[in-house]
C-alpha cells in the first residue's frame, strides 16, 4: 500500500503520517515514512531523537537511481540499491522499526525550484510498490498544491487529504480532490482532524459528500498532540492512550479491512499484504 497525506499547512497531516507508520509497524507491515516536504518534520514526529534526525540525509537521485528504457522506448526510473542500504546510507530505522527517508530538501536561498526532486520521488515511490509491494509506504506531503501539480503523489495508490472543519481548510480539500483525479489516484479519502464537536463533523462530512469523497475517520481536538509537539516528542510516545492516537489507529484497521484500487481499477484487499 502506497499512502500519500496532504492538506493544507497546519492541519495535523506529519501527526497523522507519523502516527498511522507506527500504527501499521505494530500490525507487523514492513513501513516505509518518507518524507516529501522541504520543510522535513517526519522524523521527529515518528519519534527519533535529535541526534538521529540531524544525521538524515536526503536520498539523492544519482548512485540510488537510474533511467531505463522500456520495450516502448518510455523512460522510467529504478533503484540501483536495495533499500535498506539506501536507509543505511542516507536514513534511519525509527521507532517500531519503520524505515525513515527524507526525500526533499532546499539547495539554498536563492538556487531556484527543486522540480527534479519531485519527479524523484515520484518514481521512488513507484519502485518501491514494484520491488516491495507488501511493504506500506507512507509519503508526507508539503504545504502547498505543488505535490498535486508536479504529479509528486502521482504513483500513490492512496491519497488521504487531512482537513480542519474551517473555511481555509475545507478549500484546500476542494481543490486538492479534482487534481486527485485528474491524477487518476485510485483511492482519495479525507480525515477529518482537529474536531471539537458535532458542528464541526457535520461541516466537514457535507463538504466530502459534494465532492464524492469518503471521510476515513474522525480525529478530535486533543491537547496531547499539542503537548507532544511542545516536548518534540512522537504523539504515539508522549500520549499512547490519547483521543487522538486511538482514532487514527481506527483508521489504520479501516484502511487495512479496505479493497485497494490500483490504477487499473483492480480491486486487491489492503488485508492480503499484512504483515508475515
Amino acid at each position: 500500500m502506497r499512502i500519500g497525506v496532504a492538506g493544507k499547512g497546519g492541519a495535523g497531516k506529519t501527526t497523522v503520517a507519523a502516527t498511522m507508520a507506527r500504527l501499521f509497524a505494530r500490525r507487523g507491515f514492513d513501513v516505509n515514512a518518507l518524507d516529501g516536504d522541504p520543510n522535513p518534520n517526519f522524523a521527529s514526529a515518528l519519534g527519533l531523537g535529535a541526534g538521529e534526525t540531524a544525521r538524515l540525509t536526503r536520498v539523492p537521485r544519482e548512485g540510488v537511481m537510474e533511467e531505463r528504457i522500456g520495450p516502448g522506448d518510455e523512460a522510467s526510473l529504478h533503484l540501483t540499491r536495495p533499500l535498506d542500504e539506501i536507509v543505511r546510507t542516507y536514513g534511519a530505522i525509527g521507532p517500531d522499526g519503520v524505515r525513515m527517508l527524507t526525500m526533499t530538501g532546499l539547495l539554498g536561498a536563492g538556487k531556484g525550484c527543486i522540480c527534479g526532486q519531485h519527479g524523484m520521488v515520484r518514481e521512488f515511490v513507484d519502485t518501491l510498490g514494484t520491488v516491495r509491494p507488501d511493504d506500506v509506504t507512507i509519503l508526507d506531503t508539503e504545504a502547498s498544491l505543488e505535490h498535486m501539480s508536479r504529479a509528486t503523489v502521482g504513483t500513490v495508490d492512496t491519497l488521504l487529504i487531512v482537513v480542519e472543519p474551517y473555511f481555509r481548510a475545507l478549500q484546500t480539500l476542494g481543490r486538492t480532490v479534482p487534481l486527485a483525479r485528474e491524477l487518476e489516484i485510485p483511492n482519495v479519502y479525507a480525515v477529518a482532524n482537529k474536531v471539537r464537536s458535532d458542528w464541526d463533523t457535520t461541516t466537514i462530512r457535507e463538504y466530502a459528500d459534494r465532492l464524492g469523497v469518503e471521510v476515513l475517520g474522525e480525529v478530535p481536538y486533543d491537547e496531547a498532540v499539542a503537548k507532544a509537539d511542545r516536548e518534540n516528542r512522537s504523539l504515539l510516545d508522549s500520549e499512547p492512550g490519547s483521543p487522538a492516537v486511538q482514532a487514527i489507529d481506527a483508521m489504520v484497521d479501516a484502511l487495512i479491512a479496505k479493497p485497494v484500487r490500483d490504477a487499473t481499477g483492480e480491486a486487491r484487499t489492503s488485508a492480503s499484504t499484512a504483515a508475515r
